[in-house]
C-alpha cells in the first residue's frame, strides 16, 4: 500500500459522506416545515470510583491531552498496566493487567470482544485514538449486567467506546478533518464525518492514515561494547477506517452497525545485536470485521441483546533472510472468525438483576506453510450473572461456562476442554453522605492456549501438551469520592491490594524478531500487589482550571514452582516492582497546557535467571503539551504542540528494542463539534 493508495481511500471516504449529506439536506429541505421543539442532550461524565470493582476512565477530553497515537499508547497511563512496546509508532503493543499477560486481557470495541486466536495478544497499535470517547478498564467483569457471555472470560476487559455509540452526540451534522506531524517522518492525517439522517439515525464515516520512517537514533551497551545508530526497519504506511450506522427505534431499542478495516506494512526492526545491525523482515496486515448489536426492552423488567460479528485477519511476514531452501521465508495466514452471542437481563423486584447469556464462536486458520496444523477452534461461552444493589451495599456475582474444541487437518491437536469460572464482588459504603468505600472481588479465570502457543512455532515442533493457563484473583480495596466547593472541586483516590496465583502460566518472550516467540509453561507464579489510582480537579478562578491525575503499582510477581529450584521466587519477565503515570494539565480561557509522565522500575528480560547481566534497568519519560483553541466564523480548530520524552531518555521497555528518544508533534484539528 502506497500514499497514493492511501490518500485515494481517504478522498473516497470523504466524498461518499459529503455526497450523503448533500443528497440528505436535499430530501429533507422543505420551507413549508414547522420545525419541531429540540432537546439538546449529553452524555454524563461516569464517576467510576463508585463501582464494587476497580474501573479506570479516560474519557475524551483526557485522551486529547495525552500525545499519545494509539489506544496502546493511552492504555499506559493506567494503574496496574504493563505495555510491551517494541518501540516506535509502528511497534507492536499488548497490554497485561497485574502481571495475567495479555492473552488474560479481554478487549471490547462498542461493546463487542476484539479477538485474535491466532495469537491471543490484541496489539493495541491498530486502534487509533483519535475517534475514541472513551477508554475504560475494568478488573474482573465490566459492571454492566448485560453482556456478551465472552466478556466474562478475562481476568481484565479494555473498552473502546467510539464517538458514534450514542445517538444524542449527533443533534446536527457533524464533521472534523486535521493532521500530525512529528519526528522522523511522521505524518498522519484523519477525517471524519457524521450525518443524522433522521434525528433518531446517524451514519458516519471515519479514517485515519499513518505515515512514519522510525529511524529514531539510540544508544546501545552492554557495559562492555557501546554503539550509536538510528533504528533501521522501523517504518510504517498504515490506513484504518470505519463506517458505523445507529438507529434509535420508536420503542428506544437500538441497533448499531459498524464495519472496520486496517491494512498496514511495516518493518520488523529485530533486536539489536552488537555488529550484526541488519533487519529485512516485514509485516503486513489486513484486518476486517462487521459486527451489529441489536437491544431491545421485551417489557418493563426484560432486555434482549444480540451481538453478532464476522472477523477476517490477514497476515503476511517475510524475511528474505531465512535460510531454507526457497530463499527465505513468505508465510501468509488467513484466520477467519464467525460469533453470534444472545443475552437476556431480568430485573427481579427493586434490588436485583440477573442476566444470562450464550455465545459461540467458529475460528480456522489456514496458511501456506506445508503441513501446517490448520487448526479450527468451536468455542461456547455461557454465563448466568446477577446483580444486588440496595441502600449502602452492592454484590455482583456470575459463573461462566467454557467450552473450547480443537481440530486440526495435520497433527495432533488440544485436548477438548469443559471448565467452570466463577467471580463474586462486593462494596459497602459506610453511610449514604459518607465519601468512603469500602469493596472486594474474587475471580478464577481460565486461558486455553493460543494457535501459535500450539500450533505454530519456529523454534521447537509442534507441542499440543502445553497446558491450559489458570488464574485466581483477589482484590480489597478502599475508595474516597468526594465534591467540594471551593479551589479543590473534586477527590477520588482508590487503593486497591491485590493477590493473584497463577498455575502453568504461559509465557510467550520474542526470539529472533517479533515474530518468531518461544512459549512455554511456568509451573505456579503468585503476584502481590497494591494499585493507586488518584484524580483531583478544581478552579484557581472563573478562567482558570486545574487537573491532576496518578496512577501507581507496586508489585512482585514470582516464580514459586519448585522450593528447591534455583529460579524458585525469582521475578517473572518484564514485571517492575514499581511503576505509574501521572497527568497534569492548567487551562486558561482557550488554552491547555499538560505535563505527562511515565515511569517503570526495574525489570528482568529472562525467566530464571535474576542476575545484573539480565536486569534492564529502570525509566522515567515526561511529556509536555500546549494547545489553543480558536473559532473562525462557523468552524472550530484547535492546534496543539508537544514534545515526548523531553529530557531524551534512552530506554527500552523490551531488551534489545530500543525506545525513541526525544520527539515533538504538532497537530491541527478543524471541526464543526
Amino acid at each position: 500500500m502506497n500514499k497514493r493508495t492511501i490518500c485515494n481511500s481517504l478522498l473516497i471516504v470523504f466524498l461518499f459522506v459529503f455526497v450523503s449529506s448533500v443528497a440528505i439536506a436535499q430530501t429533507v429541505s422543505d420551507s413549508n416545515t414547522v420545525l419541531k421543539k429540540v432537546i439538546v442532550t449529553s452524555n454524563k461524565k461516569q464517576n467510576v470510583f463508585t463501582k464494587p470493582i476497580p474501573v479506570q476512565l479516560l474519557d475524551q477530553q483526557t485522551l486529547q491531552q495525552l500525545n499519545s497515537y494509539s489506544v496502546g499508547d493511552a492504555a499506559q497511563y493506567f494503574s496496574g498496566v504493563l505495555i510491551k512496546d517494541y518501540g516506535g509508532i509502528g511497534g507492536l503493543k499488548t497490554i497485561s493487567v497485574r502481571s495475567l499477560g495479555a492473552s488474560n486481557t479481554g478487549v471490547l470495541y462498542d461493546g463487542i470482544p476484539v479477538a485474535d486466536a491466532q495469537s491471543g495478544q490484541i496489539d493495541l497499535s491498530k486502534f487509533s485514538s483519535t475517534f475514541v470517547q472513551s477508554l475504560e478498564l475494568d478488573l474482573a467483569n465490566p459492571q454492566q449486567v448485560l453482556l456478551p457471555a465472552r466478556a466474562y472470560s478475562s481476568a481484565a476487559v479494555l473498552s473502546i467506546t467510539s464517538n458514534t455509540s450514542s445517538v444524542v452526540n449527533f443533534a446536527k451534522k457533524k464533521w472534523q478533518i486535521g493532521v500530525n506531524q512529528g519526528s522522523f517522518g511522521l505524518w498522519q492525517p484523519s477525517v471524519g464525518i457524521y450525518l443524522p439522517v433522521t434525528k433518531s439515525f446517524i451514519v458516519s464515516a471515519n479514517a485515519e492514515a499513518t505515515w512514519d520512517k522510525g529511524d529514531y537514533p539510540y544508544n546501545f551497551n552492554n557495559g562492555i561494547f557501546s554503539q550509536n545508530g538510528n533504528r533501521i526497519n522501523s517504518d510504517i504506511t498504515s490506513f484504518q477506517g470505519e463506517l458505523n450506522a445507529l438507529k434509535q427505534f420508536a420503542d428506544s431499542s437500538t441497533l448499531q452497525t459498524k464495519v472496520w478495516g486496517y491494512s498496514s506494512d511495516r518493518g520488523l526492526p529485530g533486536a539489536l545485536i552488537f555488529f550484526n545491525n541488519i533487519s529485512v523482515q516485514r509485516l503486513t496486515d489486513n484486518d476486517f470485521f462487521a459486527q451489529s448489536r441489536y437491544q431491545t426492552k421485551l417489557n418493563s423488567t426484560t432486555t434482549l441483546l444480540i451481538s453478532a460479528k464476522y472477523s477476517n485477519l490477514f497476515t503476511r511476514y517475510q524475511d528474505p533472510n531465512f535460510h531454507n531452501n526457497a530463499g527465505g521465508l513468505d508465510d501468509r495466514y488467513t484466520q477467519q472468525e464467525g460469533y453470534l452471542s444472545a443475552a437476556l437481563s431480568k430485573k427481579i423486584g427493586k434490588y436485583i438483576t440477573t442476566s444470562i447469556a450464550s455465545d459461540a464462536a467458529l475460528t480456522n486458520l489456514v496458511a501456506n506453510i506445508n503441513n501446517f496444523p490448520s487448526p479450527t477452534r468451536i468455542s461456547l461461552w455461557n454465563n448466568l450473572a446477577i446483580q444486588f444493589a440496595k441502600s449502602l451495599w452492592q454484590i455482583n456475582a456470575s459463573l461462566l461456562n467454557t467450552n473450547i474444541n480443537d481440530k486440526t487437518e495435520v497433527g495432533p491437536s488440544l485436548q477438548n476442554r469443559n471448565e467452570f469460572t466463577p467471580t463474586i464482588a462486593a462494596s459497602y459504603k459506610l453511610a449514604p453522605s459518607s465519601p468512603f468505600l469500602l469493596r472486594t472481588f474474587y475471580k478464577k479465570i481460565f486461558r486455553m492456549p493460543t494457535f501459535n502457543d500450539v500450533y505454530y512455532n519456529y523454534i521447537s515442533s509442534i507441542d499440543p501438551k502445553l497446558k491450559p493457563e489458570y488464574s485466581n484473583q483477589y482484590d480489597l480495596g478502599i475508595v474516597y469520592s468526594k465534591n467540594y466547593h471551593a479551589t479543590i472541586k473534586q477527590v477520588n483516590i482508590s487503593i486497591d491490594g491485590y493477590y493473584n496465583t497463577v498455575k502453568d502460566k504461559i509465557i510467550a518472550v520474542p526470539s529472533t524478531n517479533l515474530f518468531m516467540w518461544s512459549v512455554m509453561n511456568i509451573g505456579k507464579v503468585n503476584i502481590a500487589g497494591i494499585d493507586l489510582t488518584a484524580e483531583i480537579n478544581g478552579v484557581l478562578s472563573p478562567v482558570i482550571n486545574w487537573s491532576v491525575r496518578i496512577a501507581y503499582t507496586l508489585q512482585r510477581a514470582e516464580d514459586v514452582t519448585d522450593p528447591t529450584n534455583g529460579q524458585y521466587k525469582d521475578q517473572i519477565p518484564y514485571t517492575p516492582n514499581n511503576s505509574g503515570s501521572g497527568i497534569a494539565t492548567l487551562s486558561y480561557k482557550k488554552w491547555v497546557l499538560g505535563y505527562n509522565i511515565l515511569f517503570s522500575d526495574y525489570r528482568y528480560a529472562l525467566e530464571g535467571d535474576d542476575d545484573p547481566s539480565n536486569k534492564l534497568p529502570g525509566w522515567t519519560t515526561q511529556d509536555v503539551f500546549v494547545s489553543r483553541s480558536i473559532q473562525i466564523h462557523k468552524i472550530g480548530a484547535s492546534i496543539k504542540a508537544g514534545v515526548n520524552n523531553i529530557f531524551d531518555t534512552r530506554y527500552d521497555v523490551v531488551a534489545f528494542y530500543p525506545m525513541p528518544g526525544r520527539s515533538y508533534k504538532i497537530g491541527i484539528v478543524f471541526n464543526n463539534l
